[in-house]
């Protein structure tokens, strides 16, 4: 018994040593990955100290985001060269968990940003603001129905999650000139304001200009209201509709349950 004590880890031993649970090195065991060296007639479960290298480097792998699958084929076909390639893959796999991470990071950044701003006073008259460049990538809408919006919304997600493009977290649509104009307040475009602007035809730009500006609060059935509201102030004031209306949530469904409760900012480029 002294000799297996000096030679092999128990099963608690290699557990502890390893970081892992008994409950892992029995899994381990089911599948294959890492079978003890040998059972004695008690059943006890003894591992050799290679092994517990074995298990280093399963440890190592799984933290860098490897399989159980992956981990044993790589074992079962050990070799320098297939550790290579694997880190590399991993690594690959790695940079671009970071740059999900920093994107989620700057979304949430600005969720909190523009959050926090909009509890601390609302634009409920409509007002001439100077604003600069801004650019949106944008999604096309054709019928501007709910159900439409809810599935180019989701489609539009997808795109800037698939291609890392770095947003902010308001959800924008955008109104054409033309609708706007004509007393249609269909919107046209699901966007989100861009930190830079980048290439493609999904990008839009939001011109440096005078712009007439209202916040709505209540729900978007009710939106209508406002822009004719805004329409009416652009019209009495002597100024001309001169480029599309954008809207931005300020406040919705993710931060309110009650739609009267939305705020929803509204901006229509004019000419003095």
């Amino acid at each position: 018994m002294p000799e297996i004590k000096n030679q092999y880890f128990t099963i608690s031993e290699l557990a502890n040593l390893c970081g892992v649970t008994k409950h892992t090195l029995f899994h381990y065991d089911e599948i294959g990955l890492l079978k003890p060296e040998f059972i004695n007639a008690k059943g006890y479960r003894y591992y050799s100290f290679r092994q517990s290298y074995l298990l280093d480097i399963i440890n190592v792998l799984k933290k860098a985001g490897s399989s159980l699958q992956e981990i044993k084929e790589f074992i079962q076909n050990q070799n320098t060269p297939l550790l290579v390639k694997l880190f590399k893959q991993k690594q690959h796999e790695l940079e671009v968990e970071l740059l999900r991470i920093k994107r989620m990071q700057d979304i949430l950044g600005s969720a909190i940003q523009m959050t926090e701003k909009t509890m601390e006073a609302l634009l409920d008259v409509p007002c001439i603001e100077e604003c600069e460049e801004e650019y949106f990538i944008a999604t096309p809408l054709e019928q501007g129905d709910d159900k439409e919006f809810f599935i180019k919304l989701s489609e539009h997600r997808d795109y800037c999650e698939k291609h890392f493009i770095n947003h902010e977290f308001p959800i924008w649509t955008i109104i054409s000139e033309e609708r706007f104009e004509s007393g249609d307040y269909t919107w046209g475009w699901i966007a989100n304001r861009l930190k830079e602007p980048i290439s493609g035809e999904n990008m839009i730009t939001k011109p440096k200009g005078v712009y007439a500006v209202m916040d709505h609060k209540g729900s978007y059935e009710t939106l209508t209201e406002t822009c004719s509201i805004i329409k009416k102030y652009i019209g009495r004031n002597g100024m001309k509709v001169c480029g599309n209306a954008y809207t931005m949530d300020l406040l919705n469904y993710f931060s309110e349950q009650n739609p009267n409760d939305y705020v929803i900012r509204v901006s229509v480029e004019v000419s003095l």
